[in-house]
């Protein structure tokens, strides 16, 4: 078992404002130096955001459903992280947001192995 850490990041794509104002928040996952940022699918406007403590603010009923479903994703992608680090093989940044997403981890198959 390593002891490598996985960091998750929240940022906005602030040049994809949309009609209401609103910018997507965008998921970043980064492992052994490797990156894999995913659209999270929620939306916010870029003046309620704090970028140093990852959260909407002020408290209003919106911002605390977007806090609760970011908590939530981060919450799921330790849990894979940790059940990935348990298991015997090595893995990736990819295979984190495969499992995240509930996909197979992928299997490498050669020539000699087929």
């Amino acid at each position: 078992m390593n002891n490598y850490k996985v960091r998750i990041l929240f940022l906005l794509q602030k040049v994809r404002l949309n009609k209401q104002g609103k910018c997507p928040i965008r998921c970043r996952v980064t492992y052994l130096k490797n990156r894999k940022e995913f659209a999270t699918g929620l939306f916010i406007n870029p003046n309620y955001w704090d970028s140093t403590l990852q959260v909407a603010k002020p408290p209003n009923p919106e911002n605390n459903i977007i806090n609760t479903q970011l908590s939530l994703i981060s919450q799921k992608i330790n849990e894979v992280f940790l059940m990935l680090q348990v298991q015997p093989e090595d893995f990736d940044v990819d295979d984190i947001y495969r499992k995240y997403k509930g996909e197979d981890i992928k299997t490498e198959i050669t020539i000699l192995g087929a």
